[in-house]
């Protein structure tokens, strides 16, 4: 789970920094429903035992109940993945 771009205005700061220094950008969004991230949340904790206070599915709604899902006139090169 990332936070940091989960909002418009979170990604407008990314923004700034690479626009600021000419960086080449790829904002690559991957499209994933919530039943698989929850699923794979649950083998990550199987993997990583140390995750698994932090890997919950409460923390997963908490997070993504701030996301906003980026778009076209934000004006990143955004790379849409549908999984």
């Amino acid at each position: 789970m990332d936070f940091p771009a989960n909002t418009r205005n979170q990604r407008a700061w990314f923004k700034d920094i690479f626009l600021g220094e000419g960086i080449h950008h790829r904002l690559i969004y991957i499209d994933v429903d919530d039943k698989t991230c929850i699923e794979q949340i649950a083998q990550r904790r199987e993997t990583n035992p140390e995750r698994a206070l932090f890997d919950t599915e409460e923390v997963f709604r908490h997070v993504t109940s701030f996301f906003q899902p980026p778009s076209a006139d934000e004006g990143f090169a955004i790379e849409f993945v549908k999984r």
